[in-house]
């Protein structure tokens, strides 16, 4: 909370002779703190992701309404155009957001743009809200970041925040039919930000707490929130390069994975659970680790034959569960 008096700044408690009878103290409330923008940052990816998301699942249950999706893949992206783009944009206010919450990590009050002679007046009422001060511009977010850290942001990071600033900007300001955006430049760019911004975390538990506390909890949606985010990361694993997969989801697509017996747990059953996105590390015929990039946990597993003798797998989870055939 930041006080003056008159324009003259006070330790709080302290008065001075002078200006004792010139003007009450003023107060700056609501001042946003890092995770205030973190949060808002991290709802926007949310919601960008629910978009692309959707639209990745519509089309995936194509074929259980007996329609070829490789026939109608064409003419489906191209009506799904302005929610990609969309979708995209969203992606970059939230980059926005979550980077002056870096910048308020350091000092909230460097996130005022404005010279003070265009500040909300001090005078005449008892306070200012945060809020109607002008903040920095997109542009500058990353200039006034690496002013003031001890730790720049990467170069490869600047290069796509401006890229894709530069391309939402487009969207935003013309018509031109030309520019197109695929699903897959959305998926790879929120994930790419997300992880640079967030390194602590990993996308597939964010998006699961989200989805366990979504407004639609009431209506028992978080009963099916592990089925969705897995099935939601299948899809975009489906889309990635396997190097993009090992940077986002810390998995290779090339090896063989495992029913996860924590997210099984979690899961919905009624309709089956196949879902195998969980792999061993290290490889190789001794390791007794498996990891789970939907919950980022780490689980021990024996290696013997299943029970079922039609089933190959000799990954057994804790309660006995074999993680190839879930039996």
């Amino acid at each position: 909370m930041l006080c003056w008096f008159g324009g003259a700044h006070l330790i709080a408690g302290v008065s001075h002779p002078k200006i004792e009878n010139y003007q009450r103290i003023k107060v700056v409330k609501n001042i946003p703190t890092a995770e205030d923008y973190f949060q808002s940052g991290k709802e926007l990816f949310d919601f960008a992701w629910d978009v692309v998301a959707k639209l990745l699942t519509t089309l995936d249950e194509a074929e259980y309404y007996e329609i070829d999706p490789e026939e109608i893949s064409e003419s489906y992206w191209k009506s799904a155009t302005r929610h990609v783009t969309t979708a995209l944009s969203i992606t970059q206010q939230g980059v926005e957001i979550a980077l002056k919450g870096k910048i308020a990590e350091i000092s909230p009050y460097i996130l005022i743009s404005d010279v003070p002679q265009r500040w909300p007046s001090p005078y005449g009422r008892d306070s200012i809200d945060f809020s109607e001060f002008r903040t920095l511009d997109a542009q500058d977010l990353i200039r006034v970041h690496d002013t003031f850290s001890q730790t720049p942001l990467p170069s490869l990071f600047v290069v796509k925040f401006n890229e894709l600033r530069e391309k939402r900007n487009k969207f935003m300001h013309s018509v031109d039919k030309n520019i197109v955006v695929h699903v897959a430049e959305v998926v790879e760019s929120l994930l790419f930000m997300h992880k640079t911004l967030f390194p602590n975390e990993t996308w597939p538990s964010v998006r699961l707490e989200f989805l366990k506390n979504a407004p639609d909890v009431e209506l028992g949606s978080d009963e099916y929130a592990t089925n969705r985010v897995c099935w939601e990361i299948s899809l975009a694993i489906s889309l990635l390069k396997p190097s993009q997969v090992k940077e986002f989801f810390n998995i290779d697509r090339k090896q063989r994975m495992y029913t996860c017996p924590s997210c099984l747990d979690d899961a919905n059953t009624d309709a089956g659970f196949e879902y195998k996105l969980a792999q061993l590390k290290p490889k190789g015929a001794d390791s007794t680790d498996l990891y789970c990039p939907i919950c980022n946990n780490t689980f021990p597993v024996t290696r013997e034959h299943c029970e079922d003798e039609e089933c190959p797998g000799n990954v057994i989870s804790e309660d006995g569960a074999c993680l190839t055939c879930s039996g």
